[in-house]
């Protein structure tokens, strides 16, 4: 793979030149902070339920504090890169600002309830009494909804849900650069692989829909990745393994920041992580935190101090293995090949006992599930079923489908095949925020009535 297609500026959907004194990928990241599925975001759990501290990280926060992390992660490789083949036209801050972007969407398509909204949206389509929805699906289709993957609804997002011009009938979403959607896609494979190898972290999971197909195949061929199953996956985007890693490291710190916060950690315990992340300079920052009176503040302090150590190590990483990457040698986290990698599966184990086992975190997952669920129970038969006499309830489901929004019911209408239809369910399920699937579900099961 060459850095000269992949950073590649073409627009997916649009050859028209760019109006402005701003770069492609700042372009790209602005189209991408100003979009509605983004700022849905906000009302989106991360790990703690959303009303127990105001303190605490949304989907929004975190993925703002991801794209700062990566930016200054790919800045740094940018400039090595750069000085190391005297880049003529790839400007070094062009890493920072498609980093920057792509790490911005990297949850933009996440359900309600994060992993646990995931999970029931294919646990669902897993249920024997539910697999009439599937008749008539190819293996792969089926797979797309019994392995829901926000990542793939992600680029659906970007590619197809969000519009750039509304009044246009161009294709393509926000049309964003192939680089931006190129770094989005850590698992560049379909829902469906024969030849999954499970020692490849982009065999995973996967990051695109048939529906995208069309889209997934131009950035691919844009950005010259490297093809490694026949027709079936990818070898990753470069810049993916920064994205991945800026994620990895804004996570693992930020989660046992906010069970700290919510005394699910101890001080003494996130304090010793920390110290033990910064190594020698670990002395010098238990100096620096004495002068703070409030621990909050210590931690916070800490946390800064360790996000730029462990940025540090990721670029060294990634410069050391950049020959291996571009050949598609190399398909682990950069995080595994870190000095920290030990201490980092320390925190990451620490807060699995006893954080995302926490009473309020598991209560919410169970809520979620079962939401989420009954959602579905509700939209799937009134959408899918309505020209099936012997499954149809009329008046019933006619009642659900006025429910429904313009946008999503003149989409459904559009959609030709039952396939189509249950992604625009999907759509409509995956793009409403915690407290709109709560209250929806409240009303339609007679908890609630406004």
């Amino acid at each position: 793979m060459q850095w000269k297609s992949l950073l590649s500026a073409t627009r997916l959907g649009s050859s028209g030149p760019d109006g402005d004194f701003r770069s492609p990928f700042q372009r790209d990241f602005d189209r991408i902070i100003f979009c509605s599925a983004l700022r849905r975001l906000q009302d989106k759990t991360q790990v703690f339920p959303l009303a127990k501290n105001d303190y605490v990280r949304t989907r929004l926060t975190h993925s703002l504090e991801v794209s700062s992390v990566g930016r200054s992660l790919a800045f740094n490789i940018g400039a090595a890169l750069s000085q190391k083949y005297g880049f003529s036209k790839l400007h070094p801050y062009y890493f920072g600002e498609i980093v920057a972007a792509a790490c911005l969407a990297h949850d933009i398509g996440n359900p309600p309830f994060g992993h646990s909204g995931e999970d029931a949206i294919s646990s669902w389509f897993k249920k024997p009494e539910n697999q009439e929805a599937l008749s008539g699906l190819s293996a792969n289709q089926k797979a797309e909804f019994q392995n829901f993957e926000g990542n793939a609804q992600g680029f659906r997002v970007l590619c197809t849900l969000q519009k750039h011009n509304r009044g246009s009938d161009r294709f393509g979403g926000l049309q964003l650069t192939h680089a931006t959607l190129g770094a989005f896609l850590k698992y560049p494979r379909r829902a469906y692989l024969d030849a999954r190898d499970p020692h490849r972290i982009s065999h995973k999971k996967y990051n695109y829909f048939e529906t995208e197909a069309d889209d997934f195949l131009e950035v691919v061929s844009g950005c010259g990745l490297i093809e490694t199953v026949v027709g079936e996956s990818y070898a990753r985007h470069p810049l993916v393994f920064l994205v991945e890693a800026a994620d990895d490291i804004s996570y693992t710190i930020a989660d046992l920041q906010d069970g700290f916060r919510l005394g699910l950690v101890p001080y003494e315990k996130i304090r010793d992580f920390l110290l033990d992340i910064l190594k020698d300079r670990g002395q010098i920052i238990r100096k620096e935190i004495r002068n703070f009176s409030d621990n909050k503040d210590k931690i916070e302090h800490l946390a800064g101090k360790a996000i730029g150590q462990l940025v540090k190590e990721i670029s060294e990483v990634f410069l050391e293995n950049e020959a291996e990457i571009l050949r598609a040698e190399m398909d682990q986290p950069l995080t595994a090949l870190m000095s920290s990698k030990a201490l980092l599966k320390q925190m990451f184990e620490y807060a699995h006992q006893n954080i995302y086992t926490s009473p309020e975190v598991v209560n919410l997952k169970l809520a979620g599930f079962t939401i989420i669920s009954g959602l579905l129970d509700i939209f799937v038969p009134a959408v899918c079923f309505h020209t099936d006499k012997q499954n149809y309830n009329h008046h019933k489901h006619q009642l659900v489908l006025r429910l429904i929004p313009g946008q999503f019911m003149e989409d459904i209408g559009l959609a030709h095949t039952p396939y189509e239809k249950l992604h625009r369910i999907t759509d409509y399920i995956a793009g409403m925020t915690d407290s709109y699937a709560v209250r929806l579900y409240r009303k339609l099961h007679g908890i609630a009535v406004d």
